[in-house]
């Protein structure tokens, strides 16, 4: 794996001008395009208004989007059945990221251990 989904957590951070997810974006641009999930997309552009909106739809063009297939739907329910409390738009991010074959980086350890294969957690708050 050598190119990056992004979690939301992360390009909100971002907006809200922390430092360190600017600087996780930059080192992943370093390595290629950078990609979010459409239920990222979602996510982010559903907490801005105004100006925010706009820098949030801004910052989304510099990603690639990896709509939500079949393949990745049937992956989501699959980790749903196995873990019950996952909420919908997790698994689906999760399983965008690993059908594409690709780190997911966040900052939501509840749902996405540090030690599990794939995920990135670059910074806590």
């Amino acid at each position: 794996m050598s190119s990056f989904t992004f979690d939301s957590n992360i390009l909100i951070d971002t907006l809200r001008g922390i430092p360190q997810a600017r600087t996780e974006l930059r080192r992943a641009a370093e390595f290629g395009k950078i990609w979010v999930s459409r239920a990222v997309w979602i996510e982010v552009l559903s907490k801005g208004q105004g100006t925010g909106l706009k820098r949030a739809e801004v910052l989304l063009s510099g990603f690639g989007i990896d709509e939500i297939d079949g393949e990745i739907a049937a992956r989501a329910a699959s980790m749903r059945r196995e873990r019950q409390r996952l909420k919908a738009m997790d698994a689906i991010i999760l399983a965008t990221a690993q059908i594409r074959g690709r780190v997911l980086v966040t900052r939501n350890t509840k749902d996405f251990p540090a030690e599990m294969p794939g995920i990135r957690v670059p910074y806590q708050l």
